[in-house]
């Protein structure tokens, strides 16, 4: 008989894992590939070191799921300099 694994041993509840997240592509860059997930949020910018939404911008970076505020995405949708692609299915 198989005993399932336990969050809180004491507690006796079932641990609850969560899926891993679906890949829907890669961003190739410095000669590594980097997994893109649902709701991650992918930012270039046209300046590195440029700053917006309270941040300085490298050329590209893959922002998780929930790491940027609605008010950040409004203020980095509006800036010229910078391309805001959200990933999603």
């Amino acid at each position: 008989m198989e005993i399932a694994k336990t969050d809180d041993a004491k507690a006796g509840t079932p641990s609850k894992a969560k899926p891993p997240a679906k890949v829907f592509g890669h961003v190739l860059t410095k000669g590594h590939a980097i997994k893109l997930h649902e709701g991650d949020t992918v930012i270039t910018c046209a300046e590195p070191g440029f700053m917006r939404a309270g941040m300085q911008h490298p050329h590209m970076k893959v922002h998780p799921e929930g790491s940027l505020t609605e008010a950040q995405l409004k203020m980095l949708r509006a800036e010229p300099k910078i391309c805001v692609i959200e990933i999603g299915g």
